[in-house]
């Protein structure tokens, strides 16, 4: 497995990865393409933005996007998204993404990291050092 900064020729390659991800439980979300790599594509046009593409014999097992968040007195990096397809999981490769995010991250003095979550994978970022924060999110559909 290689670990890798996505590039664009990339976007399509996570993008499915990501549906494919987010059919399973606990989301069986439903994407089409088109908004796969629309959502890729936002995440990746935003500030200092981070692709990581977990990479096995040329196809895209798992991935990383996110961007950095300046705030008053230092950056966070902001993960919008971590997926694994279903079959890769529990094979390491979303702790191995989260760890080369952080070795990028040291080289650019950035110390914190932040993301949300549904409670289910709460267990898994906690294997990867993170911890709630005392931020709350609201919710509100029109």
């Amino acid at each position: 497995m290689v670990y890798r900064i996505a590039t664009e020729n990339d976007y399509k390659g996570l993008a499915m990865a990501m549906a494919n991800a987010y059919s399973q439980e606990p989301w069986n979300e439903n994407w089409s393409e088109d908004r796969a790599i629309r959502r890729v594509k936002a995440i990746m046009g935003n500030y200092e933005a981070i692709g990581l593409a977990a990479v096995d014999n040329g196809i895209i097992k798992g991935g990383l996007l996110g961007f950095v968040d300046p705030y008053a007195e230092e950056d966070f990096f902001y993960i919008s998204e971590i997926f694994v397809i279903p079959e890769s999981k529990n094979t390491g490769i979303g702790k191995n993404l989260i760890k080369a995010l952080e070795d990028i991250l040291r080289k650019k003095e950035i110390s914190v990291v932040q993301l949300m979550s549904i409670e289910p994978n709460e267990i898994f970022y906690r294997k990867c050092g993170l911890s709630k924060d005392d931020v709350t999110v609201l919710f509100k559909r029109y």
